[in-house]
């Protein structure tokens, strides 16, 4: 299960979807959060074209680059080509 601050949190988690610190959560977002968490790099991946094309609410290309460039270093084959799109997004 995804870190929470409080508990009131956790326990609407699981019935519908909640604020996580700006981003419309769902039971698949917070499991795909929680894989990236730990590593999964098709994981950091799925995040970081999200939130490049608002799929978690609003356009977040900070949270964007942040997740691709953690690709990059990690050496997926993909994220430098999505650094790229990002790059342009941004202007």
């Amino acid at each position: 299960m995804a870190y929470f601050n409080n508990q009131k949190a956790r326990m609407r988690a699981g019935k519908k979807k909640v604020t996580f610190r700006g981003t419309m959560a769902n039971a698949d977002w917070i499991a795909l959060f929680d894989r990236a968490a730990t590593g999964d790099l098709d994981a950091i991946m799925k995040l970081a074209e999200g939130y490049l094309l608002g799929s978690y609410g609003e356009k977040n290309l900070i949270k964007a680059r942040k997740w691709a460039s953690f690709a990059a270093r990690k050496e997926h084959p993909g994220a430098r080509e999505l650094l790229e799109k990002i790059k342009k997004e941004s202007g």
